[in-house]
């Protein structure tokens, strides 16, 4: 039961590290040296212990995102963990969810964010297609993809989203549906569908001449009523614009934000909401690790 005592609070971990940059990605984030990743998360924990006033605050949920945050060495994900438990009380039900990628996990490092409390996964997909991927700049294969999620089950996640985008360059209906219908037959309790913007400074938007043409306005709307037609089908109730689940399985982080709960975000460009008072990290960061 959660203390009626305390005030609800949401925290995001910002980990701006992946092993690549994918050709749509206009996020804060890239590929890193060891040294750089070391000392980031020395300035992160830093960060969060000197965070003041937070004895009346309780946390619902945890969100690690990125960049990839697997990317990581589980070492440096339970230092944060640790850091983050010492500092704040939790709900007994909290709900904590880490970004990963096919590629940076494995059993050992699955097992690891286990016994640190992380009970949700959220693994990128994007598309089942190989050709798709390959043109995103994604690591992985779907068949990679399966193993991944096959470890993580074992590993002993029960609540795992996946994520997969939509208008992407040469996409069709018809390979749109065959995509939806293989990510469904996976059966993880959560889906993510977001349709492709392409934004100015990604590789994607300065070399579009080279790739497909896009789906048109038309297509990228039908495929948003394909979309919550055959998740729902599924079983897959659409509960926010771009996110359906499965009954009792919706992203509490996603909810609380609408709910406009309490958060603070730690890491580099991360936005908090608090006191009604919003702010906004550094993105700089070298100047982030000096601080």
């Amino acid at each position: 039961m959660k203390n009626k005592n305390r005030t609800p609070l949401e925290l995001y971990i910002h980990i701006p590290f992946c092993v690549q940059k994918c050709q749509y990605c206009d996020f804060l984030s890239g590929p890193s040296d060891q040294e750089t990743r070391d000392r980031y998360i020395k300035a992160l924990r830093a960060e969060i212990q000197a965070v003041q006033g937070v004895e009346a605050y309780e946390i619902v949920s945890v969100f690690i995102g990125g960049g990839t945050p697997s990317a990581l060495k589980a070492e440096a994900i339970a230092s944060i963990m640790e850091t983050i438990q010492k500092k704040f009380c939790f709900s007994p039900d909290a709900e904590i969810t880490i970004e990963s990628n096919p590629g940076t996990v494995d059993l050992a490092k699955l097992n690891a964010y286990r016994e640190t409390g992380i009970n949700r996964l959220s693994l990128g997909l994007q598309s089942t297609d190989s050709k798709e991927l390959r043109m995103l700049g994604r690591i992985h294969t779907f068949e990679q993809f399966k193993n991944s999620l096959a470890i993580a089950r074992n590993a002993g996640f029960t609540n795992i989203n996946i994520d997969l985008m939509s208008a992407l360059p040469g996409q069709t209906i018809e390979s749109f549906t065959r995509v939806l219908k293989e990510a469904v037959s996976l059966n993880t309790e959560h889906i993510s569908v977001y349709s492709l913007i392409i934004e100015e400074g990604t590789r994607l938007y300065d070399n579009i001449d080279n790739y497909p043409d896009m789906p048109d306005d038309d297509d990228d709307r039908k495929m948003y009523a394909l979309t919550k037609e055959i998740l729902g089908q599924a079983g897959y109730e659409r509960y926010e614009i771009s996110n359906y689940a499965k009954a009792g399985y919706e992203c509490k982080h996603n909810l609380k934000y609408w709910d406009r709960t309490d958060y603070i975000g730690f890491g580099i460009g991360a936005a908090s909401l608090c006191n009604h008072k919003r702010y906004t990290n550094i993105r700089d960061i070298n100047n982030y690790i000096k601080v």
